[in-house]
């Protein structure tokens, strides 16, 4: 199978039905007046091979036999468990009315057949070109019918009354097989159905499980989390040894030892498992979802199980023809195409830029990994990533009376500042990182193997038998090659241990922290030293003029180079400058230049009070011209950015010290990367970006899928394709009187 990127999951969104079934969702018995006969009643059937194009003469007439095969009733079931499942949000908190809702329900069950049994039709197609490097010779109409043959065979007995009852399971089984040889897509597809239902009963077992509280952290605060934190690789999916899924529901009837790599919320019994999943059935049963003489000890014993599997498979069936769709608009993405675009915007941005340099910094301000500033007209520009060590409430409060003091000139009042700043205590500020829930606690113990940072405090610690933490932990095995269940985090060294002692009470059941206090000084050594553990040189000295002769009076004004209080650099490991990483670099994942700004950015979230830089794309934006910022702060940066990526400069304002450091710059006019076609591929160049971004551009793939399927509905959705059955479902149009 080829690797499917996150951006070209672009099916139409009308057709995305999301199971999200919740105890709230399901209702009390919100459809009660339906018998199981009535919910059995065909609403709706769809069957594209009584199209034109699929009559003898018709492009597709070689597979309507294929296609009229497929038992493409919609059931009265179908579209109430879609109405729990989703529809009931659009009723609760969109205010739309029962009627309105159901006809919208309606028309994406209606377009969703088609678009399925279109997708048939396409892999068909394909399947019977030879020159089809991917699919050709593995789709045909007699393999696919050996296969739903031999699979219907091999059914033990209790499943093939629910596949008789589901027919497409085994069609969608086929083409998301591609012919029986690679089951990802539809073992993706079970995994995500069974994680949805797994994730509903965690949610209901909440209330049974004994000694559990309301209590998510157990300072009472919260702090930002780095983008990404806890979030699964687009279509993972845990496997075993074999390569099989290696995930199950776990109903309490069975093990949890059975169910492969679900894992229990902490104090989950099996007793408090099978109370969550009583109340899941009870919910299908005041619905009318439950059968009678259905096996519920077993959920594959359920129909509603199959109705639910269907339409997982149906989306990813959707989602993998979206995906085909995507490649064929990418493959217009020429060498010729994209320099095209790079070339038209650089010329583009240059005149803007030229004849008005407030357009580019007004562009430089939202600058992404979507959004460009190909050219600058001059140099002096760049961004800074900024930690802020606070003034204590106390000094906060004291800084506030010279203020206000009428009878202090300035002067006085920066050298009063000054003896304060000397008195700043900063402490790691991750301690709503720790909480009582082991459900939401994102610290966990690092051990002498790990080989993380370890810095004097924390050895000691170690050596007086408290424990060293650090956080992330999943995301942090990806980044190790351990997980492949998550996301790295991007931009964020991870190895940096909370500073101080972290204690939990067990009696209590609440974390209890002794945090180191770091002067500025102290925080300085403490930050060189976690530069040195990365592999990289972070040096600078003090500035002798600190806050001497601070007034100009010839100028008549201050003269803020005094109020720098420490410059440093960070570079490579061999001494060379970090400025020698090229723009188009900036983030590839290795470099220096990235491995510098991680460190940062990791004490940024550990220290800083400032969180208007948290998860930032390259910082703030510095320009060389007068600024919104402080006026301490704004020499500090412009100076700080005149001496290059790696700078960094400590400064002090009324928050606090300022420790500044420089992500990048704009450090000459002109074209600031140029794209390299044979840079396409290499994940974190600018060219891989750029490339990235037209793939998704709303002229490309995304919208090329879109457009294809809007335009099958339109051709498809009609009379002699599509009969919908109205007055059998008619009480739920009027479940608004």
């Amino acid at each position: 199978m080829k690797n499917r990127k996150a951006f070209r999951r672009t099916a139409v969104s009308a057709l995305c039905v999301a199971f999200a079934l919740s105890a709230a969702s399901c209702g009390e018995g919100m459809i009660t007046t339906n018998s199981e006969k009535d919910m059995a009643q065909v609403v709706g059937t769809v069957n594209i091979a009584n199209h034109e194009e699929f009559q003898e003469g018709g492009q597709y007439a070689a597979y309507a036999s294929a296609i009229s095969s497929v038992n493409s009733d919609i059931l009265k079931r179908d579209l109430v468990a879609y109405f729990l499942n989703t529809g009931y949000t659009y009723v609760q908190s969109y205010g739309y009315t029962y009627e309105q809702t159901f006809n919208l329900l309606m028309d994406n069950l209606v377009n969703r057949k088609i678009i399925v049994q279109y997708a048939m039709a396409y892999y068909f197609e394909r399947g019977a070109d030879a020159g089809d490097e991917e699919y050709g010779g593995v789709y045909s109409v007699s393999d696919y019918t050996q296969y739903v043959e031999e699979q219907t065979a091999a059914l033990d007995d209790a499943l093939k009354v629910h596949y008789e009852n589901h027919p497409e399971l085994l069609t969608l089984q086929y083409f998301l097989t591609e012919g029986g040889r690679d089951g990802t897509d539809y073992d993706r597809a079970v995994y995500s159905l069974k994680s949805m239902i797994n994730s509903t009963l965690d949610s209901a077992e909440t209330d049974y499980i004994s000694d559990q509280d309301d209590t998510s952290s157990s300072t009472g605060d919260t702090r930002t989390t780095p983008t990404g934190v806890g979030t699964e690789v687009e279509d993972y999916y845990p496997v075993d040894a074999e390569g099989n899924l290696d995930y199950d529901v776990y109903t309490g009837h069975n093990t949890l030892d059975s169910c492969g790599q679900y894992e229990a919320q902490d104090g989950s019994t099996q007793s408090t498992r099978r109370r969550a999943y009583n109340v899941f059935l009870s919910n299908l049963s005041a619905n009318n979802l439950l059968n009678e003489g259905e096996d519920t000890g077993n959920l594959e014993g359920i129909d509603y199980y199959y109705v639910e599997l269907a339409s997982q498979l149906e989306q990813a069936l959707i989602n993998k023809y979206a995906d085909d769709l995507n490649d064929e608009a990418n493959e217009e993405l020429t060498q010729e195409y994209v320099e095209e675009k790079y070339n038209s915007l650089l010329a583009t941005q240059k005149n803007s830029y030229d004849s008005d340099q407030d357009t580019f910094e007004t562009a430089i301000g939202s600058v992404s990994d979507t959004s460009f500033v190909l050219y600058s007209p001059r140099e002096g520009f760049g961004f800074v990533y900024n930690i802020v060590l606070p003034f204590s409430a106390t000094q906060s409060q004291i800084l506030s009376t010279y203020t206000n003091d009428t009878g202090l000139r300035q002067e006085e009042i920066y050298q009063k500042r000054a003896a304060l700043l000397s008195n700043i205590r900063a402490t790691d500020l991750r301690t709503p990182w720790f909480s009582a829930d082991e459900d939401s606690n994102y610290a966990f113990e690092a051990t002498a193997e790990d080989a993380y940072y370890k810095n004097t405090f924390t050895q000691s610690n170690e050596a007086a038998g408290n424990k060293t933490y650090l956080f992330f932990e999943d995301n942090l095995k990806k980044s190790s090659g351990d997980n492949a269940q998550y996301e790295k985090l991007t931009q964020y060294y991870g190895r940096y241990p909370y500073n101080g002692t972290a204690t939990f009470d067990e009696t209590e059941e609440e974390w209890n922290f002794v945090p180191q206090r770091l002067s500025v000084d102290t925080f300085l050594d403490e930050m060189e030293g976690y530069y040195a553990y990365a592999g990289l040189r972070a040096s600078g000295t003090e500035n002798a003029g600190y806050m001497q002769d601070i007034y100009d009076e010839a100028e008549d004004e201050f003269d803020y180079s005094k109020f720098i209080y420490y410059q440093g650099k960070v570079t490579g490991s061999d001494g060379a400058t970090l400025g020698g990483t090229e723009h188009k670099d900036y983030f590839v994942e290795g470099t220096e230049a990235y491995t510098a700004v991680s460190v940062f950015n990791e004490l940024m979230f550990a220290y800083s009070s400032d969180t208007g830089g948290f998860n930032t794309y390259m910082g703030y934006t510095v320009s060389p011209y007068k600024t919104d910022y402080v006026a301490e702060f704004e020499y500090a940066a412009q100076a700080a950015i005149r001496e290059g990526v790696g700078t960094y400069v400590v400064c002090p304002s009324d928050y606090g010290w300022h420790i500044i450091y420089v992500s990048f710059v704009y450090d000459q006019a002109g074209e600031v990367y140029g794209f390299d076609w044979n840079e396409r591929e290499t994940e974190g160049t600018f060219s891989y970006l750029f490339y990235e971004s037209l793939k998704s551009d709303s002229s490309s793939s995304s919208s090329y899928s879109s457009m294809v399927q809007n335009k099958i509905l339109g051709e498809y959705n009609t009379s002699s394709c599509v009969v919908r059955y109205e007055n059998r479902y008619k009480d739920l149009l009027s479940m608004d009187a």
